[in-house]
């Protein structure tokens, strides 16, 4: 796990519970928020709490961030409230965001499943104090958007409506595939690389959708072949309830 370093006054801003949170990671090679370089998962790491200068009636809305020791001191920063919209899915501001596909064992059936997460956590913070709950930043934009939390892992989540993923044949030995995901309303919710299984894609093919799944699991760094570690810490994340989940309608670009 990653040596994670808090100031006093970022562990009164977080309180209990996101003093927790915050500090249980393990960054894998996420960036830092000054550099936008590597932060290994050997490197001490500062937390930074981004403040937005708004007060709001549920609390001030923060981003738990993580900077290199030598790039910033752990500290509150106070956001000017023009850079401090609600957070948005997609990977800007410093929200890069991994996706794996794995084919995954609910119950007795074996089926085509996306895996979202974010290369370092990102909280919402609405308050302070020691009453404080983090909120993760991405599980709570796409509840609102059709998604449910997700305990064990013994049948597919519930469609989310007007979601709709498109990838394109997988090529090369690595077999890379480019993958699309939008959400209801249009917005961009993801698009990058997969190196999907055939097992997956034969999925696809059958279903006409996928599990997508979003939150804090750990696959950075489980090999693309190795199904079986991928679904045993997906197991372990859903007992954990540290993520959320709905099947999106995908299709194949030919």
């Amino acid at each position: 796990m990653t040596d994670i370093r808090m100031s006093a006054d970022v562990r009164t801003a977080l309180g209990p519970d996101g003093v927790a949170k915050a500090g249980a990671v393990t960054l894998n090679n996420a960036n830092c928020l000054v550099c936008e370089t590597k932060i290994y998962p050997d490197e001490p790491a500062n937390v930074v709490v981004r403040v937005a200068g708004l007060e709001r009636a549920t609390g001030r809305i923060a981003h738990v961030r993580y900077a290199h020791a030598r790039c910033h001191a752990s500290a509150v920063v106070e956001i000017p409230e023009a850079r401090s919209p609600a957070p948005s899915a997609m990977p800007d501001d410093g929200m890069a965001m991994r996706m794996t596909a794995a084919t995954v064992e609910h119950g007795r059936s074996v089926l085509p499943t996306l895996v979202a997460e974010l290369e370092a956590p990102v909280y919402l913070n609405a308050g302070t104090g020691a009453g404080v709950e983090l909120v993760d930043v991405l599980a709570s934009r796409v509840l609102a958007r059709g998604f449910s939390p997700v305990g064990r892992m013994r049948q597919a989540p519930a469609h989310a409506d007007q979601w709709l993923a498109t990838y394109t044949t997988p090529a090369g030995l690595d077999r890379i595939s480019q993958l699309t995901v939008m959400e209801p309303d249009g917005t961009l919710f993801y698009t990058g690389t997969i190196a999907p299984p055939p097992q997956w894609t034969a999925g696809i093919e059958q279903y006409g959708w996928s599990v997508l799944y979003v939150g804090k699991i750990g696959l950075a760094g489980i090999p693309a072949n190795d199904q079986r570690a991928k679904t045993r810490l997906m197991r372990e994340a859903a007992a954990a309830g540290r993520f959320v989940g709905a099947r999106i309608t995908v299709h194949h670009l030919a």
